[in-house]
C-alpha cells in the first residue's frame, strides 16, 4: 500500500449536537481557534481579544496545559494548545482546544479508501456568571457529580459527527462557569473518566 499523504482530519462545530448542548462544541472548526488556524477579522469587528486575561476569567484554559490531563492521553512531542474564538451562539467568553489525535492515511491504491484517524479533542471553556447553565435540570441526560468539592454535572454521549465516546462537565466557579467538553476515539480510557479528571484538576486550583 502505497501512502501519498498523512494528515489529520478534524471534526466540525456540527459534530457538537451529540454533547452538552451546542454550547459548548467539543471539536470546533479549524476557522474558530487562533494559532495556525486564524480566524479572519473583518472592518467592525469587536474587540478581537478573548484570551483569559482580556475577558476577565479566573482562571485561563489554555494555561492549564496538558499536566491537567491523566498521563496516558498526553502528547509524545510538543503539542500547543489553540485559543477558541466563540461564534455569536456559543455562551463561553473563552476557550482551549486540546488535540491528540492520530492521522488519518490516505492512500493512492486503487479503489483505496481513507482510513480515518481516531480523534481526542478536548474543548476546555469559561462562561460569565449566568451564561452556562450549571444544574442537572438544564442539561437532559447528565447526572450530578463533584469535582474538587465543587457541585456540577456530567454528561456521556456520541459524537454525531466521528461517531465516537464524548463526554461534558460543567461546574461552578465562584466567578462563571467552566466547562470541559471531549471527543475520544484514540484512548481506552474512559472518555467521563477524562473529563472529571481534567474538572477536578480545574476546580481544585481556582476558587
Amino acid at each position: 500500500m502505497s501512502i501519498t499523504s498523512v494528515r489529520r482530519i478534524t471534526l466540525t462545530l456540527a459534530a457538537a449536537t451529540a454533547v452538552c448542548l451546542s454550547m459548548l462544541p467539543v471539536a470546533g472548526a479549524a476557522a474558530g481557534t487562533v494559532g495556525q488556524d486564524k480566524k479572519p477579522i473583518q472592518i467592525g469587528d469587536l474587540d478581537p481579544r478573548v484570551d483569559a486575561k482580556s475577558v476577565g476569567a479566573p482562571v485561563d484554559p489554555c494555561a492549564l496545559g496538558w499536566e491537567a490531563f491523566p498521563a496516558e492521553v498526553r502528547p509524545t512531542k510538543p503539542n500547543k494548545p489553540k485559543l477558541k474564538i466563540p461564534d455569536e451562539k456559543d455562551v463561553f467568553a473563552t476557550a482551549c482546544r486540546y488535540d491528540n489525535g492520530d492521522a488519518t492515511i490516505v492512500t493512492n491504491q486503487a479503489g483505496g479508501t481513507p482510513q480515518q484517524g481516531r480523534n481526542f479533542i478536548t474543548l476546555i471553556a469559561w462562561a460569565r456568571p449566568g451564561q452556562m447553565p450549571t444544574a442537572v435540570a438544564d442539561h437532559k441526560g447528565s447526572t450530578a457529580s463533584t469535582f474538587g468539592g465543587k457541585q456540577g454535572l456530567i454528561k456521556s454521549g456520541m459524537n454525531n459527527s466521528s461517531k465516537e465516546p464524548s463526554c461534558t462537565a460543567i461546574f461552578p466557579l465562584a466567578n462563571g462557569a467552566i466547562g470541559v467538553s471531549i471527543t475520544n476515539g484514540r484512548f481506552p480510557t474512559d472518555t467521563c473518566a477524562i473529563a472529571t479528571h481534567v474538572a477536578t484538576h480545574i476546580a481544585q486550583q481556582t476558587p
